[in-house]
């Protein structure tokens, strides 16, 4: 547990484990801005999809909430301390 916790990336899947989707979004959010990554709305004549990268992760999703969730497990599949501590 101390090792996640030392982690950036760690800190914030813990952090949204503990969050409902309208705090997830606002988190993610925040967290885009604080890192440089980015979260964009479908724009229409390009794609369809919204598309985040964060933390050196890039997911998509029909919306937010499901590119958020497939983020979500990309990132835990890719950082096995918050694999090993994810409560479900």
């Amino acid at each position: 547990m101390n090792l996640i916790l030392h982690s950036r990336i760690g800190r914030f899947l813990i952090n949204l484990e503990c969050l409902d989707i309208a705090g997830r979004h606002d988190a993610v959010v925040a967290e885009v801005h604080e890192t440089n990554g980015h979260f964009h709305a479908p724009s229409g004549r390009l794609s369809h999809l919204w598309d985040l990268r964060l933390h050196s992760i890039t997911a998509s999703g029909a919306s937010a909430e499901e590119a958020i969730a497939n983020w979500k497990r990309l990132a835990h599949a890719q950082n096995p301390l918050a694999k090993a501590e994810r409560v479900d």
